[in-house]
């Protein structure tokens, strides 16, 4: 059985760590004060971009890469600390704030002297009042002793640290509509190019990077690149592994909640398959898994027969599906999938900022239409289209037959995919929440369209065994395509 590695998680039930006396007294800020001491911001740079570490906000982008396009000729440069956790079935960050805040400061005092980076702004989810009243608390110990403002530890260096409080928006996530935010404005996405990298906060060059990210730097610094790339699932063991190209380093805050006895955040290898993790977390509770949600609720929906596939960003992008923020919800065979979907689809249609046409209005209509079949009023007709096969005389044509067509079910696919493709991967909005809206609708129904029929057929949700509520594995979009050898090789 996989065993838990605690890195980010090690001190986290200390008493009293969330202090700075306390902190101290388990190497706090002491990864910072060797990298003011022994190293260059640029060196700091390239220890990042060498360990391998992605962001673990969501897209799960190179740290190092994205800090490489900063310029490094305008000023002033700003980092901001995406602390807006909002992602159904998402809840490590808030951890790190309420009981071990120093970390965070200590991860941010790393991230800014390598940038040259003298302002940061932690924006807090609005909901996490005890996590914003430990922050502050623990911003203004490090400021007494010397470890925020001017002159830090008589390095040179100055740093001013605010904590900035969102208010409920779901959208605010998004790094360009967080910086919207931030200056005071309505939070909404920004187009781009230009990356906040280049063009971010006030129109300045800006390191967006998230809670779990940051806490990482300090152990990354303390104890080098090689103790670093020790950790993480290396490919090579499950026959759907990707290219050994696109390695895991370092550890991941698997967060793991529904159908499951021991739900909970595990520290673990990034990495580790879908089902070891179900293991880690004490089992099914009930008789089998249905369905599982790998990466939050805008993550593609994983089958009973997709569990060995590794929780990790780019394998999960091959499954056609998305780690995300790491949010794992498991689904026993009680739970009615279309009921599921709806209460996303809820969330998802409250929460959407209305600035683009597709979402403002393709985000309801997914939301109405999966409510109408919940509701027993899905529409189906058996006089749609004609049915193509072989005919008469041995040759493709209409065979005189017409085919079942279930209408709700196709407009459903067809107002999602407008809004995002999951085929093309592509979307029609300026952010990535038209993502989150279609991509999991499209799965939920594609891979259980039986229980979505029996809803429509029935005139009532009907929760069906998990083999007759799945399609099996030759019919699953993203199944077939993973048995394709050519997609595991490397690129030349």
């Amino acid at each position: 059985m996989v065993q838990e590695r605690r890195i980010l998680y090690e001190h986290l039930d200390v008493p009293d760590i969330n202090t700075f006396d306390v902190f101290r007294q388990y190497d706090g800020y002491k990864h910072f004060e060797k990298a003011i001491k022994e190293y260059q911001p640029e060196e700091i740079c390239d220890m990042v971009m060498q360990s391998g570490l992605k962001g673990r906000g969501g897209a799960g982008f190179s740290t190092g890469l994205k800090w490489s396009f900063v310029p490094r000729d305008i000023e002033p440069r700003y980092l901001c600390c995406n602390a807006d956790e909002s992602e159904p079935g998402t809840f490590s960050n808030r951890y790190v704030l309420e009981k071990n805040p120093h970390l965070l400061i200590e991860g941010i005092l790393i991230c800014c002297y390598a940038m040259g980076i003298n302002t940061a702004y932690i924006y807090i989810r609005g909901e996490f009042t005890l996590g914003k009243r430990m922050l502050d608390a623990a911003i203004e110990e490090a400021y007494q002793h010397g470890y925020l403002g001017e002159n830090i530890q008589g390095s040179g260096f100055d740093l001013e640290v605010y904590s900035h409080p969102g208010a409920g928006a779901y959208i605010c996530g998004e790094e360009t509509g967080l910086i919207e935010s931030l200056e005071g404005k309505r939070g909404q996405p920004r187009v781009k190019p230009p990356f906040p990298a280049v063009e971010g906060l006030f129109h300045k060059p800006t390191v967006v990077q998230n809670v779990e990210t940051l806490c990482n730097l300090p152990f990354l610094m303390g104890n080098g690149v090689e103790w670093y790339t020790s950790m993480g699932r290396t490919y090579g063991d499950t026959r759907f592994d990707p290219p050994q190209s696109d390695p895991n380093t370092g550890t991941k805050l698997y967060c793991i909640s529904g159908d499951v006895n021991e739900p909970g955040v595990y520290e673990l290898d990034l990495g580790l398959t879908a089902e070891e993790l179900i293991e880690v977390a004490g089992g099914v509770r009930g008789e089998r898994v249905k369905a599982v949600i790998p990466g939050g609720s805008s993550a593609p929906i994983l089958t009973h027969y997709e569990l060995e596939c590794r929780l990790d960003f780019t394998s999960l992008t091959l499954w056609k599906s998305m780690l995300g923020s790491g949010g794992i919800i498991v689904m026993n065979e009680t739970r009615n999938i279309v009921d599921c979907l709806l209460n996303i689809m809820k969330f998802y249609a409250h929460e959407s900022c209305g600035q683009c046409t597709p979402c403002r209005w393709g985000t309801p209509w997914v939301r109405d239409i999966v409510q109408r079949i919940a509701d027993g009023e899905g529409r189906q007709t058996t006089i749609q289209r004609p049915k193509f096969g072989i005919a008469a005389g041995g040759r493709w044509g209409d065979t005189g037959e017409m085919e079942e067509v279930y209408e709700d079910l196709d407009l459903l696919e067809s107002v999602a995919n407008n809004i995002a493709n999951v085929d093309t991967m592509t979307w029609n909005t300026i952010c990535v929440f038209g993502i989150a809206v279609s991509w999991p609708a499209v799965s939920y129904l594609r891979k259980f369209r039986p229980e979505f029929e029996a809803a429509i057929r029935e005139g009532k949700l009907v929760t069906l065994p998990v083999e007759e509520a799945t399609v099996p594995p030759e019919e699953n979009y993203a199944y077939q395509q993973r048995i394709v050898p050519s997609l595991f090789e490397a690129p030349t």
